[in-house]
C-alpha cells in the first residue's frame, strides 16, 4: 500500500502550488479548484478500505483531462489507479496509470514497481513498460554525472569536472536570482572553476573549490555539502557561540561546561586567531566560502556560525580581552559534530514574565513545537497583556501555517512566488527562459484555537527561510509588530542533487514575495522597532530587544 504520508503530502502540494481548499459544491464536480477537496474525500475512502467508491470520485478527473495542472493531476490518477486496481478494476487501473505517467508520472519508479495496490496490474506487459520508462526519466533527470563515484581521499578529475559541470548546469537552468548578479558571467566562472578543481589535491580541498563557486551566486539556499565522511572535518566547533557587535567579535553562549572552566564568559572579546587579526582572518578564511543572500546574512555566516569551524579534534589559539579588558591567550578545541549534539539542542519554550507579558521561543520550525507550546499554553497566553514571539535564532524548516492560523483574524495568504521555466521548443525558435508564477493560495484561520492579545515578534539576521515565510506574512496580516534586526533575506525551495565522492548539493529554485508583494529576498524584512545588542549590554547579559518588545506591548492600550 502507497504510503498515506506520501498520499496527504500530495493533498498539501496540491493546495500548496495553485488550488484553494473551497466547497465542492459550488464547483463542477471535476473543476481544477475542486480538485484538492475530492481528492481528499477519495483518500478517506480509500483509508477505510471502500476502493470502488473512492475510485467514482476522482473518474470525473480522468474523463475531463488534466487541464494544464500536470503534477496535481497525476498525483490524483495514480491514487485513482490504485483505487481502481483495488476494486478489481485492472483496465481502469492502467488507463489511470498511463494517463499518469504519460505526463511524467508522480512517484519514484521503484515505488511505482513495487506498490502492492498494483499487484493485479503486474502481469500486464504495458505495465513493465511503465516501469522502465519511469526509470529512464529518472536515470536521466534525478542521477548526476558521477554521484555514483564512492568517497576517496583525492577523486580523479573527471570526477571533479563532473561535480563542478552538475553544479554549473543546475544552477544555469534553475537557479532563481541571476538578476540579482547582473556582473556575474556564470558561464565564464565555470571554465576558471575548471582548472582550479583539478589543481586540488585531496577531495577535501575539492570540495572547499566547490563551495567557493557556488558561494559566488550570493544566496542562502544554495550551497554545497561536503560527504558524510568529510563533515566533521568541515564543521567541527568548540562548544560556544560567537558574533559580530560593533564591530568586536564576542562570545555570546557558552554550552560546553568545560569552556567554563577554562574562565571562557559571554562577553569575552576575541581579538586574534593564530596570532591574526580576527576581521583578516575572517575575510581570508572564512567569508569566501560561506553561501549568504544579504550583508547581514553574510555577517552571521562568517563570524557566528563558521568563524571558528574546521577540523574536529584541532585547537585554535585565540587571543581574548576578557571583561576586565586583559588580554589573555586562549585554546579552543574543535568539538565533532556528535559531541556538539550533547551540549543541547534548540527547540521551543514558553514562560509567562513578571510583567504579565507571554513569551513563546521558537528556535527551529523543523517541527510543530512552536505551535503546540502556544496551543497548550493558550488561556494563559490569553489573559497575558500581550505576546512575544522570540525567532531570533530561527534558522527555518517548514513555514508554521498552523501557528499564523492561530494569530489570524482573517484568511492566511500565501507568499507570492515564481519559479523559472524552460521550454525547450521556445529556446530553438530564440526565445530565452522566462517565469513561471505558482498560484498563491489562502488558508482559513483556526476556528476554535486564537490569540486575542497584541503580538510582537522579535528578528534578527538569524531569522531566516521560514522563520522570514513567518516573519513576511505576519507582516501582511498586520497582526502586531516586530523588533530587533533586519532578517537575513532567504528563502525559497531549494532542489537537492548528489556530487562524487558523497556529497551534495542544492540549488534555490523559486523566487518568493512578502503576500503584499514586498520583496525580502536579498534584502531581508525590516523590523518596526530597530533595536541591536551592545558590548555593553552582552556584557551584563541584558536582552534590550525583549526589553524593547515587552514596553511596546505595555503600551497598548
Amino acid at each position: 500500500m502507497i504510503a498515506t504520508q506520501m498520499r496527504r503530502l500530495a493533498v498539501f502540494f496540491l493546495v500548496a502550488y495553485g488550488f484553494t481548499l473551497t466547497a465542492v459544491a459550488q464547483q463542477p464536480l471535476a473543476s481544477p479548484s475542486s480538485l484538492p477537496e475530492r481528492y481528499t474525500e477519495s483518500l478517506k475512502l480509500y483509508e477505510a478500505k471502500q476502493y470502488a467508491e473512492a475510485a467514482a470520485i476522482l473518474e470525473p478527473f480522468y474523463t475531463a483531462g488534466s487541464d494544464g495542472m500536470d503534477w496535481h493531476w497525476n498525483a490524483a490518477m495514480y491514487q485513482l489507479a490504485c483505487e481502481e486496481a483495488l476494486a478489481g478494476r485492472e483496465k481502469q487501473a492502467m488507463d489511470a496509470l498511463i494517463a499518469s505517467e504519460a505526463k511524467g508520472g508522480s512517484v519514484p519508479a521503484e515505488h511505482l514497481a513495487t506498490d502492492p495496490d498494483l499487484v493485479s496490474l503486474h502481469d500486464d506487459p504495458r505495465f513493465a513498460q511503465l516501469v522502465k520508462a519511469a526509470r529512464g526519466r529518472e536515470r536521466l533527470w534525478l542521477r548526476e554525472p558521477g554521484q555514483d563515484t564512492p568517497f576517496a581521499s583525492n577523486l580523479s578529475d573527471d570526477a571533479k569536472t563532473a561535480g563542478l559541470s552538475t553544479v554549473w548546469s543546475e544552477a544555469r537552468f534553475n537557479f532563481a536570482f541571476f538578476d540579482r548578479q547582473p556582473d556575474l558571467d556564470w558561464n565564464q566562472t565555470y571554465v576558471d572553476f575548471l582548472a582550479k578543481v583539478r589543481a586540488t589535491t585531496s577531495t577535501e580541498d575539492y570540495y572547499r573549490v566547490l563551495m567557493r563557486f557556488v558561494a559566488l551566486l550570493k544566496d542562502g539556499h544554495t550551497n554545497v555539502y561536503p560527504p558524510e565522511s568529510l563533515r566533521d572535518t568541515f564543521y567541527g566547533r568548540p562548544g560556544l557561540r560567537t558574533q559580530l557587535v560593533e564591530n568586536a567579535v564576542l562570545v555570546t553562549r557558552i554550552s560546553d561546561p568545560a569552556l567554563l572552566a577554562q574562565r571562557w564568559r559571554v562577553g569575552d572579546v576575541l581579538l586574534k586567531i593564530e596570532g591574526e587579526d580576527i576581521r583578516r582572518y575572517a575575510e581570508r578564511e572564512v567569508a569566501p566560502y560561506q553561501s549568504s543572500s544579504t550583508q547581514q546574512d553574510l555577517q552571521v555566516r562568517t563570524f557566528d556560525y563558521a568563524l571558528l569551524g574546521g577540523r574536529a579534534g584541532s585547537q585554535l589559539h585565540v587571543t581574548v580581552r576578557n571583561a576586565q579588558g586583559k588580554e589573555e591567550e586562549r585554546v579552543l578545541t574543535r568539538l565533532t559534530l556528535a559531541e556538539q549534539s550533547k551540549l543541547g539542542k534548540d527547540g521551543a519554550s514558553f514562560k509567562m514574565r513578571p510583567d504579565g507579558i507571554a513569551l513563546l521561543t521558537i528556535d527551529e520550525f523543523e517541527d510543530t513545537a512552536g505551535t503546540k507550546a502556544l496551543l497548550a499554553n493558550l488561556p494563559e497566553v490569553n489573559a497575558a497583556k500581550g505576546l512575544i514571539i522570540d525567532l531570533r535564532a530561527n534558522g527555518g524548516g517548514s513555514t508554521p501555517i498552523d501557528l499564523l492560523q492561530v494569530l489570524a483574524r482573517e484568511p492566511v495568504h500565501s507568499p507570492l512566488m515564481r519559479t523559472r521555466s524552460y521550454v525547450a521548443a521556445d529556446r530553438a525558435r530564440g526565445v530565452l527562459p522566462g517565469w513561471t508564477d505558482i498560484a498563491p493560495f489562502e488558508v482559513s484561520a483556526d476556528a476554535a484555537h486564537h490569540v486575542d492579545i497584541p503580538v510582537a515578534v522579535l528578528t534578527s539576521a538569524q531569522t531566516f527561510s521560514a522563520a522570514e515565510d513567518f516573519v513576511a506574512i505576519f507582516n501582511a496580516m498586520r497582526r502586531g509588530i516586530t523588533v530587533g534586526e533586519t532578517t537575513a533575506g532567504s528563502t525559497g525551495q531549494p532542489m537537492f542533487f548528489q556530487l562524487p565522492g558523497g556529497g551534495s548539493g542544492r540549488i534555490c529554485t523559486r523566487n518568493d514575495r512578502a503576500p503584499d508583494g514586498t520583496v525580502f529576498e536579498g534584502v531581508g524584512l525590516k523590523p518596526t522597532i530597530a533595536v541591536s545588542p551592545t558590548i555593553k549590554s552582552i556584557q551584563q547579559e541584558k536582552d534590550l530587544g525583549l526589553e524593547r518588545a515587552a514596553r511596546a506591548l505595555l503600551a497598548v492600550k
